[in-house]
């Protein structure tokens, strides 16, 4: 698949080019990067080509090899992927494809002008490098969520997301305090991933208006409220239906 394009020759040529079209911290990463797909190749070309050239890149493992943070990674992915070099998967950053055709192009490109060119469109945008910070912020607060159900977890998971595409105020203790209010509030799967539903859907971080919204809109004829006395003794109410 990458046999002649990552022979030691052409790989060291790559790697010139790399170093002066995009500057030192981008070859280093582009370095490491080569030699990760090198090795998956080797093991698993047939699940690579199976999956149209696309692997799973170990960041930490990038990070511990180049000392580049992960924000950075992905800031230097989109640049990459501005020459076809790099292509990220839609649904996971850390799933990375690296075009043989634009490497081959980069190695026999010689024309002064045209590597100006490049080296003008190679400087790492701010907005990519926020939105890479943005994502890392994401998963370092979606890892920290303690819930063992999975239904819950990736609920959770996607009232992160929203709170952050809402520019709403999100940190570790936030989320333990929703979490805390929502498991005190009762033990119903359903209710809660009602209640989360809520929050997602305003980007709220405050379980508080998340209960004022349910109570207000889920509210029985007897005047009680649906979840509001699940906290008892002889378990889990599983009658409640929305």
């Amino acid at each position: 698949m990458y046999v002649d394009i990552m022979s030691p020759d052409a790989y060291l040529i790559l790697t010139k080019k790399i170093l002066k079209t995009f500057g030192p911290s981008i070859a280093v990463y582009w370095a490491v990067l080569m030699s990760v797909c090198k090795k998956v190749v080797k093991k698993k070309e047939e699940e690579t080509l199976a999956n149209n050239g696309f692997f799973t890149l170990d960041r930490n493992y990038v990070e511990s090899e180049t000392t580049i943070p992960i924000e950075e990674q992905l800031a230097f992915d989109k640049t990459l992927e501005k020459f076809n070099l790099v292509k990220q998967d839609a649904n996971d950053p850390n799933r990375i494809c690296i075009s043989q055709q634009a490497m081959l192009a980069l190695v026999i490109e010689d024309d002064p002008k045209a590597l100006t060119e490049i080296r003008k469109k190679a400087k790492v945008k701010r907005e990519d490098a926020k939105l890479a910070k943005q994502y890392v912020i994401l998963k370092n607060l979606q890892a920290g969520l303690v819930e063992t159900d999975k239904d819950l977890l990736e609920a959770l998971k996607l009232w992160i997301q929203s709170c952050q595409e809402n520019k709403t105020f999100m940190n570790k203790t936030v989320i333990q305090i929703f979490q805390n209010s929502l498991n005190s509030f009762t033990d119903n799967k359903q209710v809660k991933l009602k209640l989360i539903e809520i929050a997602t859907i305003h980007g709220w971080s405050d379980f508080a208006w998340a209960r004022n919204s349910y109570e207000k809109d889920y509210k029985k004829p007897s005047g009680t409220f649906i979840g509001s006395e699940q906290k008892q003794s002889t378990g889990i109410d599983t009658s409640t239906k929305f």
